[in-house]
């Protein structure tokens, strides 16, 4: 199952985290991923200012004009003639915070949505809280960072703003991770996760994967938190997996069926009868 690297890779790498819609598709890839990852989209009123070409930066659109409908530009760099563009080519959308930040505690098992303001330019939002029990409770933020400098100055801010005893810190990647950062972390009992690990893409929606367990039990180990008994039953499986297991027993079925049937056909030739079919399997 594909786990949205691309974009997540992308969110780290351009820190106004806006851009032409078809520039956000080729990093969407297809299928689920761009149908969860369309869905943190917003478009914005105004207009973009550059046209994205091949290149890595695209042109200016300060010369735009229309006739008969359509959107005229000219690179005024080598003095191309007029180019045709779509009108969305150049409606910007940026990254939606609070709809990302739905969807991630949606995902994530025991992780309770915050209801604090979300700030579009934040390098940190807090995702809400982790919430192994009654008595316990552990902020999880996210942290989009463009750099390994940015990334260490946004865990120490979290560090000396928070007076919990530990706190979950999801970045998209491993991208800017550096070892002193996560010694440092850890030594103040913060936890580093990458999303492109704990989470995949389910129809529209994102889904936790198996990961996300074991960074919670490491995390639980490092602030020396018991789990309760029925802790892992707390969450049903879904219906998707739920789905595809019983595609697979009935595949399974079907071939000791088919099987049978050859080896049925083959006993009534050897005995000098006609080969019949075997009752239809129910």
């Amino acid at each position: 199952m594909p786990r949205m690297v691309r974009f997540w890779e992308w969110l780290e790498s351009r820190p106004d985290r806006t851009a032409a819609l078809s520039q956000w598709q080729q990093v969407l890839g297809g299928g689920e991923s761009r149908s969860v990852a369309q869905r943190f989209l917003e478009p914005l009123e105004t207009p973009s200012t550059a046209y994205p070409t091949s290149r890595r930066r695209g042109f200016p659109l300060n010369n735009a004009c229309q006739r008969d409908g359509d959107i005229l530009v000219r690179d005024e760099t080598d003095n191309q003639a007029g180019s045709s563009l779509l009108a969305g080519d150049v409606v910007r959308y940026r990254l939606c915070l609070h709809a990302l930040r739905s969807s991630l505690a949606n995902a994530l098992n025991r992780v309770c949505v915050s209801r604090t303001p979300v700030d579009q330019d934040a390098r940190t939002i807090q995702i809400g809280n982790w919430e192994p029990k009654k008595s316990a409770l552990f902020p999880v933020h996210l942290l989009i960072c463009h750099s390994s400098y940015e990334l260490e100055h946004e865990v120490f801010r979290e560090i000396i703003r928070s007076h919990r005893p530990g706190a979950i810190l999801l970045t998209p990647t491993r991208m800017h991770w550096r070892e002193e950062i996560i010694n440092d972390a850890r030594s103040h009992r913060r936890l580093l996760v990458p999303l492109t690990e704990v989470v995949e893409p389910d129809g529209d929606a994102l889904r936790q994967t198996p990961d996300w367990e074991e960074y919670l039990q490491g995390f639980a180990q490092m602030v020396r938190l018991k789990l309760p008994s029925n802790y892992n039953n707390t969450k049903p499986l879904p219906m998707r997996g739920t789905r595809a297991a019983n595609i697979e027993r009935l595949e399974r079925e079907l071939q000791q069926h088919l099987l049978a049937a050859r080896d049925h056909a083959y006993a009534l030739i050897d005995a000098g009868r006609a080969p019949e079919l075997l009752p239809r399997p129910e």
